[in-house]
């Protein structure tokens, strides 16, 4: 297990997994790529991380949200246990959550980790040796934590499904998750739901976004839209048609590639007023807690959880489409563009109710950090009295 993350590269999910065909296909892809490092670990040729103390093995997935949790749990236990050794493993590398996180940190290894099938999780228990097996929001494939638990290791599920294992805790991030793990009856212990996502975002921005993007003028009116590439143009192209073009600018995000429909991507802007009816692509994260502090009011028509709270810190009314996790949870539900252009319009000459509604967004996000700190704690403690 190497001390520094391997390059990026992508593959296909299942390769993780037990299927012979799709891990088959990622090894000719590594063998290819001369990628030896992530080839060998897929095989479970993993060492544990150097010094001594017992190891606990944190199992991430591919996801960025996945990679980020498993980071932060990794820092939370290194400070509540110095006497352990603490392995990470994913399925995706990313560099810029991981160096970060985990820079100086000692007692710690990371890289690839294996797939499930038998051999390969005979082969990295054997290697490891770990006391305890954390999968943090990933695929549950069943080989790996049968065997870890009757190898006599603990294992805990931590925003990973159920799956055709038992686990000594679970830690649901949703009512939903908590749900299925109560119907499946595999956790001995079953954690309040909580999404600790909450707890990586920014209580309190600084809000001198507005003034930034006015320079002295006219203040502008900020609005937010987050949602799928499919639903891009439509939305903008009516924006722009509406009355609140002229008086204020549009952020929007998501999954697409924003920069085509809007005027400036928000990583390029120089600082520079825009004037009103700007169309800007919220391209960098890092500048999503402004925005969300900045904005009259934002509409999330994608489920991402992240933005979600990080829209709901910053106190200003929003709205979901059907089907968003925290629907009516202080989040309305808005169909279209229609309706979301048509309540904008109300909120303009509504002080109050636009008062009204962004503190109970703010009440809500600081009812779920609460929660997720607490169970955060809970888990913390789980692992200090192994």
């Amino acid at each position: 297990m190497k001390t520094n993350p391997p390059r990026s590269m992508s593959t296909d999910k299942s390769s993780y997994g037990s299927r012979w065909w799709p891990a088959l296909r990622a090894d000719w892809h590594d063998w290819r790529e001369k990628d030896h490092a992530r080839l060998n670990a897929r095989h479970g040729y993993l060492l544990p991380p150097k010094g001594e103390g017992k190891v606990v093995w944190i199992k991430a997935g591919a996801s960025r949200k996945s990679v980020l949790l498993a980071c932060e749990l990794l820092g939370a236990l290194r400070e509540k246990r110095l006497d352990i050794r603490l392995a990470l493993t994913f399925e995706q590398d990313y560099r810029d959550i991981i160096e970060p996180r985990l820079r100086g940190l000692r007692k710690v290894g990371l890289g690839y980790g294996p797939n499930d099938r038998p051999k390969t999780v005979a082969r990295v228990l054997g290697r490891l040796q770990p006391f305890g097996l954390i999968l943090v929001d990933t695929l549950a494939h069943p080989n790996l934590p049968r065997a870890a638990a009757a190898s006599g290791t603990h294992v805990i599920a931590f925003n990973t499904a159920p799956g055709e294992f038992d686990v000594e805790a679970a830690y649901p991030e949703s009512a939903s998750a908590a749900e299925a793990w109560q119907q499946s009856g595999r956790a001995s212990h079953l954690a309040a739901a909580a999404d600790p996502l909450s707890l990586f975002v920014e209580a309190q921005a600084d809000t001198t976004l507005r003034s930034l993007l006015a320079a002295g003028k006219e203040a502008l009116r900020v609005w937010w839209w987050q949602g799928p590439a499919s639903a891009q143009s439509d939305f903008i192209r009516q924006w722009r048609s509406s009355t609140l073009a002229g008086e204020g600018v549009l952020f929007v995000s998501g999954e697409g590639p924003f920069e085509v429909q809007a005027d400036l991507a928000i990583s390029d802007w120089d600082r520079r007023p825009l004037s009103p009816g700007a169309v800007i692509a919220l391209d960098d994260p890092r500048w999503t807690a402004a925005v969300a502090s900045a904005m009259d009011a934002g509409h999330l028509a994608a489920a991402g959880r992240r933005d979600t709270w990080q829209a709901l810190a910053g106190s200003s009314p929003l709205s979901v489409a059907p089907g968003h996790p925290l629907a009516g949870e202080a989040l309305p539900v808005l169909a279209g563009p229609e309706e979301v252009l048509k309540a904008w319009h109300s909120l303009r000459s509504a002080p109050d109710e636009t008062r009204r509604r962004g503190d109970a967004a703010h009440r809500r996000f600081w009812q779920e950090r609460r929660r997720a700190q607490q169970v955060i704690d809970e888990f913390l403690q789980r692992v200090f009295d192994w």
